[in-house]
C-alpha cells in the first residue's frame, strides 16, 4: 500500500475534528508528519475535570476517551479513506494530568491486513507523560 500524502492527512484530521465527539471535548488532531499523529485540548473544561475528587485534575473517562481516538485515527497513517474502529485498548495511567491543556501523539507499531497494532502517549502541559496506552484498530472500508 502506497503511503497517505500529508495533504490526504490533513483532510483526514479536518473529518476527525468536525466531529461532534471530537468539537464536544475540544479535540483537534493533526499529522505533523507521516509517521505519527498529534491530539490536543488547548483548554480543557470543567466538564472533563473531577478525578480523584480533584476539580483540578482529568477524569480518567476522558483520558480513555482520547486514547481511543488516538488508537483509532492511527488508520489514517495507513489508509485516510478508510473508517477504522478500535477494537482493543489497554490503557495505563501514570500519573494525575492536571492543566489546562492535554496533549496525545500516537503511531503506528506495525501493520497487518485490516489491523493496526499502535502506541500513543497522553501527557500534560509541561510535556510529562500521564497515559501511555496500546491498541488495535480496524480499517473498516470506504467512507461512502
Amino acid at each position: 500500500m502506497t503511503p497517505p500524502t500529508l495533504e490526504a492527512l490533513e483532510q483526514y484530521a479536518a473529518l476527525c475534528n468536525a466531529h461532534p465527539s471530537f468539537r464536544s471535548f475540544g479535540v483537534k488532531v493533526h499529522f505533523p508528519d507521516l509517521t505519527r499523529l498529534r491530539l490536543r485540548v488547548a483548554s480543557v473544561p470543567l466538564a472533563m475535570r473531577g478525578g480523584l475528587g480533584d476539580d483540578t485534575v482529568v477524569n480518567g473517562g476522558v483520558l480513555s476517551a482520547l486514547c481511543d481516538a488516538l488508537i483509532g485515527c492511527t488508520c489514517g497513517l495507513l489508509d485516510p479513506s478508510s473508517r477504522s474502529a478500535t477494537v482493543q485498548l489497554a490503557i495505563r495511567f501514570e500519573r494525575p494530568l492536571r492543566g489546562e491543556v492535554i496533549e496525545g501523539e500516537a503511531r503506528i507499531d506495525r501493520a497487518a491486513k485490516r489491523l493496526v497494532f499502535a502506541s500513543a502517549e497522553i501527557s500534560d502541559a509541561d510535556g510529562e507523560v500521564c497515559v501511555r496506552c496500546q491498541g488495535i484498530a480496524s480499517l473498516l472500508g470506504g467512507r461512502g
